[in-house]
């Protein structure tokens, strides 16, 4: 389904969320007998990272403000594909949710062409978790200085042969630093590894010149030497790094790119549910305890900007898709 197709269905289902929450005495309905038993958010992610930390500290606080247990499952392949296809063909009775980003809801559908499940029109978003910035790293082995002008300098000198690493072909990482690429006019070398712990290895030890990664992965390193954060691809300052500059700062218009998740239902959940858990997260996700895990977490509320979430969606998906078709990224 095409994204002009599948935007006004979920515009209409999404409208009329928001009317349900904006009629008077409906903040504060009840549905009927929900939720009645356990409930579960599918991670279609290994455990341990950060869509997982935040997904396990929304589902808790769920839990008290619904009255039932929200169990986390992760349920990791095909880069986020094989649980999310199985959120999207569950009940849509409430009683799934899916934690999930760009990889899936901006990415997935471009680079792999043909799904079982489509994620343009098959979910509907209930709220943002979170977002945690990605940054820019380059090796202080392999350039003459650890700066982005030398790693520009050096890409230009040498068309083709500077090599930037990646957690993967099509990755959030890969399409951040092809980003960068375009925006600077460079050509480079693309290195994909399988995850990005052995990515950042390389990237220690000088065998390929710059990665674009999580700003909790690269902290510690930067800090401690091994490499040097030269720009946060976000739309602001990191808390933790106020001295580095963002890269739109530096003259990278398109590198306003941080990764986000939000908790999704299959699109057919009826609204008074998808409403009373809307509202559940609402209320999580602005509690202190919960900023005060974000914080810790180097994670940030989520900007949604104009049009709401479903102009927020409709951007990112115009982004990566272009991201995508501009990289020549394939998979499955």
């Amino acid at each position: 389904m095409s994204l002009e197709i599948a935007m006004p269905l979920l515009s209409s289902r999404r409208a009329l969320l928001a009317a349900t929450l904006a009629a008077p005495g409906i903040a504060s309905a009840q549905p009927a007998g929900f939720p009645n038993k356990p409930l579960r958010v599918v991670v279609p992610f290994a455990p341990g990272g950060i869509t997982d930390i935040l997904a396990r500290a929304a589902a808790e606080g769920l839990a008290a403000k619904l009255g039932q247990p929200v169990v986390v499952e992760n349920r990791a392949g095909a880069g986020g594909n094989v649980g999310s296809e199985a959120v999207a063909k569950s009940a849509p009775d409430g009683y799934t949710m899916l934690a999930v980003g760009p990889a899936v809801m901006g990415i997935a559908k471009p680079l792999y062409g043909r799904l079982t499940y489509d994620p343009d029109a098959d979910f509907a978003c209930l709220g943002m978790l979170g977002g945690q910035a990605n940054v820019m790293l380059v090796s202080p082995r392999a350039l003459p200085e650890p700066t982005l002008p030398a790693l520009v300098a050096a890409a230009r000198a040498k068309p083709g042969e500077v090599a930037f690493a990646s957690s993967g072909s099509g990755s959030l990482t890969h399409l951040t630093a092809e980003l960068f690429a375009k925006d600077a006019g460079l050509q480079m070398l693309h290195v994909p590894y399988r995850g990005s712990p052995p990515a950042m290895a390389d990237l220690v030890s000088g065998q390929v010149a710059m990665l674009c990664d999580a700003l909790t992965t690269a902290l510690p390193l930067h800090q401690g030497g091994q490499v040097r954060i030269v720009g946060i691809a976000a739309g602001t300052r990191a808390a933790e790094l106020p001295e580095v500059p963002t890269l739109v700062e530096a003259g990278y218009p398109n590198l306003d790119v941080p990764n986000w998740f939000g908790l999704f239902v299959p699109v057919a959940t009826p609204a008074p549910i998808a409403q009373r858990l809307s509202a559940a997260l609402a209320e999580v996700t602005e509690a202190d305890s919960y900023r005060a895990l974000m914080r810790a977490r180097s994670a940030t509320p989520v900007a949604i900007g104009a049009g709401g979430i479903d102009g927020f969606l409709a951007r990112e998906r115009t982004r990566w898709a272009e991201a995508v078709r501009s990289s020549g990224a394939t998979a499955g």
